[in-house]
């Protein structure tokens, strides 16, 4: 049985003492943390397999807007109803993993730049029809 990802997200952020920020979207910050006066963004992410994904649509605005974030993952049990451990990463230790996801998206970027020039659209619809 599937579990949404909102209301673990939601339980990450009551159990870490988290503020999760007024009007923001899918795209926007998890949650915050207050710590001094100052404000610390989150990215909040939950498994029940031990394999986290990243997004839908990945690309160089994912990888801008995590650079600076600190992350919380959270492996719940496989039917979802506990955690039963969280992992912090902080942006430092979460560089080197961002960079390798740029890295492999790059060539998809590339190619977008020069593939229009290059093929025609009966190319296209040869290879994934007409869509």
């Amino acid at each position: 049985m599937p579990v949404q990802d909102d209301t673990r997200e939601n339980e990450q952020i009551a159990l870490f003492r988290l503020i999760k920020p007024e009007g923001e979207g899918r795209s926007g910050i998890d949650a915050i943390m207050q710590l001094n006066g100052i404000e610390i963004p989150f990215e909040l992410k939950t498994t029940t397999n031990g394999s986290v994904t990243t997004v839908r649509d990945f690309g160089y605005n994912h990888i801008r807007k995590w650079k600076d974030k600190h992350w919380l993952i959270s492996k719940y049990s496989s039917d979802g109803k506990y955690i039963e451990y969280s992992l912090y990463g902080s942006p430092q230790a979460m560089s080197k993993w961002i960079k390798e996801k740029e890295t492999y998206i790059e060539p998809d970027f590339e190619l977008a730049k020069i593939i229009p020039d290059r093929i025609t659209l009966k190319d296209l619809y040869h290879i994934i029809g007409k869509k």
